[in-house]
């Protein structure tokens, strides 16, 4: 076959064009420092790369939310522990007040500081966080409580449906975890039409005023009964936040592994890149080398 001129021009060029293209695409590999541009570079490891990017996408989603529940149960743990203290408290001094050894000046002042202390489970009663009431489950924006201690029924607090009412947070796949403890498991059902705590604490005040000690005694034993719910509350709160501490660092972990992962599947090896540029580089060089021996200057500008 005869080869004239312009075949071997034409076939140089070509020639060049090739390595001109392999050294652009590891010097492009290099600065971009990912090896993957379009789906046709490898199309199976790009499948892999956007699954691995939506599951990082979804492990950060569930990152927030187990955030966003730790908060929330922090925030209720933290209410938790001061109504059981403040509860305590009350319970002490009843017994103070029940023993019958006070003057009535000393039982007329513990029962003044229980009137305090009840105030102050009325109020955090109605704790928030974030702007959002912590123990009336869906209707965040209503208080718990009256000024007087009763639930707050008139603003439409809808005692039958509040045990159900339960605000979950998706933490992981298929797996959801409640973040809110209702007003009812704390404060009791209504009893002579106020929360049983108070109905308690209301029997009490009134024993300790009329020095009956039956009174107060029957008082201070359904208040024991009380106590035992609100530590087993207490207690269920504590083991959801420790739960939640277990979550966080779970997922921690699975997105450590999940970027990982990703960047052997998608990310540049610069060492092995910068070895394959430099060889690219080389042998484009060499070929234009050729190229310039092979084409004398006076038959490329006869052609030019």
């Amino acid at each position: 076959m005869r080869i004239t001129n312009s075949m071997m021009i034409m076939r140089t060029m070509r020639d060049q064009n090739t390595n001109l293209s392999k050294m652009s695409k590891w010097n492009h590999d290099l600065s971009s420092l990912t090896n993957l541009h379009r789906p046709s570079d490898d199309p199976i490891r790009v499948a892999r790369t956007l699954r691995l990017e939506s599951d990082i996408n979804m492990s950060l989603e569930y990152k927030e939310n187990i955030q966003a529940a730790k908060s929330w149960l922090e925030k209720t743990e933290t209410a938790m522990n001061e109504i059981t203290s403040v509860y305590q408290r009350i319970r002490e001094l009843g017994v103070q007040g029940a023993n019958g050894i006070l003057k009535e000046e000393d039982t007329q002042k513990v029962a003044q500081e229980i009137k305090e202390l009840k105030n102050h489970l009325i109020q955090v009663g109605n704790d928030t966080y974030m702007g959002r009431q912590i123990f009336t489950g869906f209707k965040t924006d209503i208080k718990l409580l009256d000024s007087s201690g009763n639930y707050n029924t008139a603003d439409g607090l809808v005692l039958a449906t509040l045990p159900s009412e339960l605000i979950e947070y998706k933490v992981g796949d298929s797996q959801q975890i409640s973040v809110n403890i209702t007003g009812d498991r704390i404060y009791g059902p209504l009893v002579g039409g106020k929360p049983k705590l108070f109905d308690d604490i209301d029997k009490l005040l009134t024993a300790l005023g009329t020095a009956n000690h039956e009174d107060a005694s029957a008082s201070l034993a359904d208040m024991d009964n009380q106590l035992k719910t609100l530590l087993q509350v207490r207690g269920e709160v504590g083991a959801k936040v420790n739960m939640i501490d277990i979550m966080s660092e779970r997922m921690t972990d699975v997105s450590i592994n999940l970027k990982e992962l990703l960047s052997k599947t998608k990310d540049t090896d610069v060492a092995e890149t910068q070895i394959q540029l430099i060889t690219a580089e080389a042998v484009y060089k060499a070929s234009l080398s050729v190229t310039a021996r092979i084409i004398q200057p006076t038959l490329v500008d006869f052609l030019r």
